[in-house]
């Protein structure tokens, strides 16, 4: 593949399937694996249409269960399709998952350190109704009540996009976090310059509307965000939208660059 600047890297951002609630990070429901199974025959299809023989084919996704199984099944579905469509011998390798915490879930600080958003949830919940809740559990609770069924309708991620709060990770900040997992995958192109990733609604939402300019709304289990990365520049494409941005290689001084790459243990006051 090849856009207007040269050699194109295309990464894939989609929603893992339907999964058994958020209140803990659990798998996905038949109706989730059976989303899963249908995008990766569809990505084969497409990748059978416009992927040269010898191609690489990557497969990062969130390190959650949800995440993880979308990946495998996804594979799977993808690998078997592309024989169906090309026959033996056809050369595009797709390649093992990899998980990678660039494409992880919407974060919460718990302990201090980042804990995946469902996972909090689940030590919500076990706290003892009888005593006074904790800031964190409040704040928690505000975000989401009821633990998940308000987030199959994209509820508690609404809030989370205007509403400050001190425990979850901010919208501007899984926005930068997902733009460094996409340059790093762009700036190894010997491994592969196809991309399809299992990642999470939360970040990939505020992803796409840092890029339109406005909500789009949540994403459906399995829907895309399509990212074509040439050189210094990079087009973003969800739903009806088309959008060419200039890639952030300039980190904002309010953003630890060590949280994007990877550590995400709090700051201690006096540090």
């Amino acid at each position: 593949m090849a856009g207007p600047d040269g050699p194109e890297t295309r990464v894939v951002l989609l929603r893992h399937g339907e999964t058994h609630g958020y209140f803990d990070d659990v798998g996905l429901t038949d109706l989730g694996e059976s989303q899963a199974r249908e995008a990766g025959r569809a990505l084969g299809k497409d990748l059978a249409a416009t992927t040269a023989p010898g191609e690489r084919v990557r497969l990062p996704h969130a390190p959650t269960a949800r995440g993880t199984a979308t990946a495998v099944t996804l594979r799977a579905s993808l690998v078997a399709t592309l024989d169906e469509e090309l026959g033996d011998g056809h050369g595009i390798v797709v390649g093992d998952l990899e998980p990678d915490a660039h494409f992880d879930s919407l974060q919460f600080l718990y302990d201090g350190e980042a804990r995946e958003s469902s996972v909090v949830a689940a030590r919500r919940l076990a706290l003892d109704p009888d005593r006074p809740a904790p800031d964190w559990a409040r704040e928690y609770d505000r975000f989401d009540a009821n633990y998940g069924e308000a987030s199959k309708t994209g509820g508690p991620i609404d809030r989370w996009l205007t509403t400050t709060t001190r425990y979850f990770e901010p919208p501007q900040i899984a926005v930068y976090r997902l733009w460094a997992g996409i340059q790093v995958l762009a700036a190894e192109p010997e491994r592969g310059r196809v991309a399809v990733v299992s990642s999470h609604s939360g970040p990939m939402r505020a992803f796409a509307a840092a890029a339109i300019g406005h909500d789009p709304g949540e994403p459906a289990n399995l829907e895309q965000v399509d990212v074509r990365v040439a050189g210094d520049t990079a087009t973003v494409g969800f739903r009806e939208h088309r959008v060419a941005v200039v890639l952030p290689t300039v980190i904002p001084p309010w953003i630890d660059p060590a949280y994007l790459h990877g550590n995400r243990n709090a700051q201690q006051n006096g540090r």
